[in-house]
This record gives structure tokens, C-alpha cells and sequence, in this order.
């Protein structure tokens, strides 16, 4: 069995903590010009509903309604995750378009000003850019609470929009590969690492689909509904993703673990991380 997942199930067991909601101050809305009435629309005149868009499975999802009403302060709010380690910044227009950027360090972010603009606050461990949202996780042990650093980190990213000044430099734009290309190489990865490592508990991962430089994955067999499937994600299908494909951004999981029939673990073994 791989390294990657023995090293899943080695960490001291913690227990899940609920998931605190942190809201970051939100700008007074503009006021709105009153409008006269309009005479009603003849049939011909009537034009079909535009359908709505299909919203995706993603950690964060941004309404077309709150895109429609942006301010110039730029609305912010934070939730935090329920380990407790990092904390998912909902912004009302995008950070990042389309595309995803991941910088484990302040060293890893020299192409993206505003990472380097958030890891120049004390505590901050990792920095996800993805489309609409900024994720930060802080440093174990940084003693630092979430209600004082999430608005730090707030009023930097929106400090940051305001000014104009891009999320990433072009130099990382270039350097992205095509879908495809990145299809091909993470499909190798679950083919030739991950699937043979999590087979023996059952387990299978799939690729469903690459948009932009953003992986979407699916957990199937024991992995649908495991205790330990956010370790084998983390530990195993995050680490082995970006060794092999360092320009991957955001790596989401669109399993519906509620529908898990057989789950490898329905309970965390003792000596296994809760929220691993």
C-alpha cells in the first residue's frame, strides 16, 4: 500500500468541532433611483425566461442575484471550516475567474500579489484562489482566532480589489496547461498511484471533469460515506495531484457521502484524526 495513505491514519484522533459562522461587516447597499410603472408588454412582446444557470458543487456558491448587486466596498463573508483550520472567504464578484491557484507558502506565492499580500499576516499557513472564493488556513498552534484574523484577511482582500491590481501575474497564466494535457496526467495519477493504493479498502476514485485548472473527483466504494474519506482526500488524492501536476488549483469532491452503502469505516479506529 502507498505511503501517502499509511501516513492517513497515524495522527493523533481529535474530535469534530461545529463549524463556527464568522460574518465580515458588510458595506450599506446604494440606494436605488425610483422607476415609473410600465405599461404591460403586448404577447408579441414577451420574451421567453432566460433559464437559470446550473450551478455546480463547489465549497463555496455565489448567487447570480448577489453578482447583480455588487457595491463598490465589495461584499465579504467568511465561513469556517469545521476543522477549524482554514477559513473559506465568499466574495461577491471574482477573485479569480475561472481559474484556481494553490500556494502552500508565502516562498510557493512570488506570482500572485494578493497571496503575498495575505501571507504577510502572521499565522497564515496556505492561500487557495479559486473563481469567486480565497481560503486560508493558519498556522497549528498560531494561537490566533479566526474572528480577529478573518478580518484581517477580509479587509486585505478587499483592500487589494479595490485597488485593480490582478489576483496572479500573466507569468502564471502562461504557464498553465491545456485541460486536456491536465486531464490526461491526473488520470494517470489515480490509474497508477491512487486507485491501487485505496483498493484495499474497497475504495475507487474517478475524474469527472477539469475546468480551467480546477480537478472535480468522485469517491466511490469505501471511500462513499468513509469516516476517513476527508483524510484519504487531504493525505492522499491532494498530495498525489499537485507532486504530479504542480499547476492544479482547487481539487473538489462531488461525492454525495450520504449515499455511501458500504463504507470502509462508518467510525473514525482510535488513533485516527477526526477531522484528518
Amino acid at each position: 500500500m502507498p505511503t501517502w495513505f499509511t501516513k492517513a491514519f497515524k495522527s493523533a484522533e481529535t474530535r469534530p468541532k461545529p463549524r463556527p459562522q464568522v460574518d465580515l461587516p458588510k458595506a450599506q447597499p446604494a440606494p436605488v433611483a425610483e422607476s415609473r410603472p410600465q405599461p404591460p408588454l403586448l404577447p408579441s412582446e414577451v420574451k421567453s425566461t432566460p433559464k437559470s444557470r446550473r450551478v455546480i458543487y463547489a465549497p463555496v456558491l455565489v448567487e447570480e442575484e448577489e453578482q447583480s448587486s455588487w457595491t463598490p466596498e465589495i461584499r465579504i463573508k467568511a465561513r469556517v471550516e469545521k476543522d477549524h483550520r482554514s477559513c473559506v472567504f465568499m466574495v461577491d464578484r471574482p477573485v479569480l475567474q475561472g481559474l484556481s491557484a494553490w500556494y502552500p507558502s508565502a516562498a510557493s506565492a512570488k506570482d500572485s500579489p494578493l497571496a503575498e499580500y495575505l501571507f504577510a499576516i502572521p499565522g497564515v499557513a496556505s492561500v487557495l484562489l479559486h473563481d469567486f472564493t480565497v481560503t486560508v488556513a493558519r498556522e497549528p498552534g498560531s494561537g490566533t482566532s479566526w474572528e480577529d484574523l478573518s478580518k484581517e484577511v477580509g479587509a486585505r482582500i478587499r483592500n487589494h480589489l479595490l485597488v485593480g491590481v490582478p489576483a496572479v501575474a500573466p507569468e502564471f497564466l502562461e504557464k498553465i496547461p491545456s485541460e486536456d494535457e491536465l486531464r490526461q496526467k491526473l488520470s494517470r495519477v489515480i490509474d497508477l498511484e491512487i486507485n491501487p493504493g485505496i483498493a484495499a479498502h474497497s475504495g475507487v476514485i474517478s475524474l469527472e471533469r477539469v475546468v480551467g485548472n480546477t480537478a472535480y473527483i468522485k469517491m466511490g466504494g469505501g471511500c462513499q460515506g468513509c469516516a476517513a474519506s476527508t483524510s484519504t482526500l487531504r493525505e492522499g488524492v491532494h498530495r498525489a495531484f499537485r507532486d504530479a501536476v504542480p499547476e492544479i488549483g482547487a481539487i473538489l469532491d462531488e461525492t454525495d457521502h450520504s449515499a455511501g452503502a458500504n463504507p470502509f469505516y462508518r467510525s473514525l479506529p482510535v488513533g485516527m484524526e477526526a477531522d484528518a
